[in-house]
């Protein structure tokens, strides 16, 4: 059986990351080496799906400037459909500042640049690329009035939707947090919109009803090195992470979120979904970048083929 069209709905930007021996403390300077990497919580998952084996459809914004042209090149190199891609003349392309630690701990400030103004308007004109039965996924880094429009057509379109509410931001309509599917916060991000403090699987599951009684129908909530935890209206399980030598976790909830979808995409049983989720984020953060470090199907299967997990009801 053939896998269920995947599009992407988010932001793109050029990542300044300067790798450092710690974080700095404020007013504290401190010597880095940088580089340059293709970014963005949207571009990041798509890269993620792509590498996988899928050709997920992607709709962002940027400018028409060299960031923009590098940054598209980039996605086109991953395999990642551009057809709904905007590039505006007269923008600038979205940047973010990353400060990654020896220890893979990470600052970033981030300059969304033409992100910042995607209208309701774009995103419908966007939305005549989502294919009957598709998964989209959609990431908060986008004006919520662009995904309040977005959830609404959801009825007329028929698509299954899954939320990455990153960065969390006030003026999601109760109307389309009943849209969501699969809502899939991190441990901070579970708390801004529980206030539950979430620090292991008893904190995530008090905090996975909260957001379920928000309206989505599943939660699925990441918890770092510890793994993740899904519940439902009938069914709640927690998956340990996989342990490894971690350089950066930059990228690492948006490796889990591509890799997630993908995996629903390729029909897997949602168990089985999270678990490939976890390797291919366990995999990210063994490597420094964003895109760059989105880990190959191969890879990722043949990590799987020596790794062991530990499941809990």
């Amino acid at each position: 059986m053939s896998p269920r069209p995947l599009m992407f709905f988010g932001t793109t930007n050029l990542d300044l990351c300067f790798n450092v021996e710690r974080l700095p403390t404020p007013g504290e300077s401190l010597m880095g080496s940088l580089k340059r990497h293709a970014g963005g919580k949207g571009a990041n998952q798509a890269v993620a799906a792509a590498r996988l084996g899928l050709r997920p459809s992607f709709y962002t914004r940027l400018g028409d400037d060299d960031d923009g042209r590098s940054l598209l090149q980039a996605l086109r190199e991953a395999g990642v459909g551009l057809d709904a891609v905007a590039v505006c003349p007269g923008e600038i392309s979205g940047s973010a500042l990353v400060l990654v630690g020896d220890d893979g701990s990470n600052m970033i400030v981030i300059d969304p640049g033409a992100n910042a103004n995607v209208t309701p308007s774009m995103v419908e004109k966007a939305a005549e690329f989502i294919e009957r039965d598709a998964i989209v996924v959609a990431e908060m880094g986008m004006p919520v009035g662009a995904l309040n429009h977005l959830f609404a057509m959801k009825s007329v379109k028929g698509f299954e939707l899954i939320f990455n509410p990153a960065p969390v931001r006030a003026g999601l309509s109760a109307a389309a947090w009943r849209s969501v599917d699969f809502v899939t916060p991190n441990q901070t991000e579970a708390f801004e919109l529980t206030g539950v403090e979430v620090h292991d699987f008893d904190s995530a599951a008090h905090a996975a009803g909260k957001l379920l009684d928000l309206g989505p129908r599943a939660a699925l909530i990441t918890l770092g090195a510890q793994g993740a935890y899904y519940a439902d209206a009938n069914a709640t399980f927690a998956l340990r992470a996989f342990p490894v030598k971690v350089v950066d976790t930059t990228a690492a909830g948006d490796a889990f979120n591509g890799a997630f979808a993908a995996s629903l995409a390729q029909r897997l049983p949602i168990r089985q979904a999270v678990k490939k989720a976890l390797a291919v984020a366990a995999l990210c953060v063994t490597r420094r970048g964003a895109q760059s470090a989105m880990p190959s199907s191969e890879a990722v299967d043949e990590f799987l083929e020596s790794q062991t997990i530990l499941e809990l009801e």
